[in-house]
């Protein structure tokens, strides 16, 4: 039984802006951004929260020279990590593992699993610096679960980028071009997690920042997807399918489904390892079970219920062969 969701009047923002309405672009340019279940809060008065998608390869040129993570590097707003690339990775690139996704190495090693993530998580606060500094935390305890997971099936790893804003406003990305409608969410094109504290409804979980912590580990677990070559595979996919096609909205909630996993093998092994209490523990189960596709969507992250069973098999079986959505049953991922 799933725990009991918290009392709201509004089901909690994404981890991401959903996937853009029109065919993702073909290799050479950015793909889709990838997060949670659910959607992001529309700003008062706006008729809806639909990510305008650019298309255009020329638009690129523009990203680069507006984009802040490139253009003004010491700034508050800031991304911190690695410069993001702003060309989408190929098919072949040497960056990522095998466009594969069933059949990923990640996924076919039976026993690959995350050690116990003993992590001194900064505190949190909704600051800009005292947020960016607990995601960055965060992420050194990510990759440190993470790489040798990646490793020891062969895969390379790499630390993504981080951007922490205390709103999307001025916010330009690859994944979303100049729209401010958008939630946290996973940017493959520049290898970039966007973080902006004004979506992450703390006006409604407060001070319970392992809910914060989780959404970021979904966000990981897209980066993870994106290093072992799932993702590429799965951007295929879908283009071959068509973006809005039944097939195709099918592959975008193995995705979403499959970052929920990982979410819950990390919030997991945090869990086993101390640095989470049991009741933080159940708040994020409580958390994962209050997220996914709304009616009137477009489907593509999954219902509540299958969204908070990834998490739990994720804490429970803590294997990333136990996350292969990709051969899970449809009503499994519906």
């Amino acid at each position: 039984m799933p725990p009991q969701a918290y009392s709201q009047q509004r089901p909690p923002p994404p981890y991401g802006a959903p996937p853009p309405y029109g065919a993702p672009p073909p290799y050479g340019r950015p793909p889709a951004p990838y997060g949670p279940p659910g959607r992001p809060s529309p700003p008062r008065g706006s008729g809806g929260g639909k990510v305008v998608f650019i298309v255009l390869a020329a638009v690129i040129a523009v990203v680069l020279g507006l984009v802040r993570l490139g253009a003004a590097a010491t700034t508050a707003d800031q991304a911190t990590g690695p410069d993001p690339s702003f060309g989408y990775q190929p098919p072949g690139d040497t960056d990522a593992g095998p466009a594969e996704t069933a059949t990923n190495p990640l996924l076919t090693d039976t026993s690959a699993t995350l050690l116990p993530a003993d992590c001194d998580y900064a505190p949190w606060g909704t600051g800009v610096e005292v947020a960016r500094t607990f995601f960055e935390t965060a992420a050194g305890c990510l990759a440190d679960a993470w790489r040798p997971v990646l490793s020891a099936a062969g895969l390379p790893f790499s630390d993504p980028a981080l951007s922490v804003t205390a709103s999307t406003a001025g916010v330009t990305t690859p994944c979303t071009g100049t729209t401010s409608e958008f939630a946290a969410f996973y940017c493959p094109a520049n290898h970039t997690i966007y973080m902006p504290i004004s979506q992450l409804q703390t006006d409604l979980f407060e001070d319970n920042w392992v809910v914060y912590l989780s959404v970021f580990a979904h966000e990981y677990g897209h980066h993870v997807q994106a290093l072992s070559g799932i993702l590429r595979k799965a951007n295929s996919d879908r283009v071959d399918a068509g973006v809005r096609s039944a097939q195709g909205l099918e592959l975008s909630r193995r995705v979403e489904l499959q970052a929920n996993c990982f979410d819950g093998m990390f919030i997991g092994a945090s869990s086993e390892a101390g640095a989470l209490s049991s009741t933080q523990l159940n708040v994020a189960r409580r958390d994962a079970y209050g997220r996914g596709d709304q009616s009137g969507d477009m489907r593509d992250h999954g219902t509540a219920e299958n969204g908070g069973q990834w998490f739990e098999t994720g804490v429970e079986q803590n294997r990333t062969a136990r996350c292969n959505t990709f051969t899970a049953s449809a009503g499994q991922v519906n």
